[in-house]
This record gives C-alpha cells, sequence and structure tokens, in this order.
C-alpha cells in the first residue's frame, strides 16, 4: 500500500477480513490503536470499548475519536458541506 494514499496520518493500510481473536489479541498487545465505524448518516463514529466472549476489548482512544479517524471526518465532512469540492457531492 502507498505510504498514507488518503492523506489521513496512515503510513499503510490493507483491506482484509479480520476476527475479533485478532482485534481482542491486538489489543492486549497494545497494537490496537483505534477502531470506528464509518457510513453515509453517520460519517464517522468511533468505539472505544467492545464487548466480546464476555469481556471487554478497550480500545486505548477512549471516549474521543482517535487520530485517523478525526482526520478522515473532517475530510469526508468538508465535501458533505461543500468545503471542499469533490467528485462526491454536486451543488444543488
Amino acid at each position: 500500500a502507498a505510504a498514507d494514499p488518503a492523506g489521513v496520518g496512515v503510513d499503510a493500510a490493507a483491506e482484509r477480513a479480520f476476527t475479533m481473536p485478532e482485534v481482542r489479541d491486538a489489543a492486549n498487545e497494545g497494537r490496537l490503536l483505534e477502531v470506528f465505524g464509518a457510513g453515509t448518516a453517520a460519517v464517522i463514529c468511533p468505539v472505544n470499548e467492545i464487548f466480546y466472549e464476555g469481556a471487554s476489548v478497550n480500545v486505548p482512544t477512549g471516549a474521543g475519536a482517535g487520530p485517523v479517524a478525526s482526520s478522515l471526518w473532517k475530510k469526508l465532512s468538508d465535501i458533505q458541506y461543500g468545503r471542499t469540492a469533490s467528485d462526491w457531492a454536486v451543488a444543488v
């Protein structure tokens, strides 16, 4: 993957399926940096805790969004509100 292809503070990205045991293990080993969901209506929704098999998996960003989610939220909302031109949105 290209270095920070979207300009959101990520040196490399990969798209692949992952399992909850992988997420749990990454959290336990200090490798889990942030978790967020993305969608049309919610834009970006940070996740600070996941319950899995009766245990809590804590995400180190706490209650707020991490640096990647924050950067991506700003880029997407700037497009949505017309502050940044994009082929994704058309002024009406």
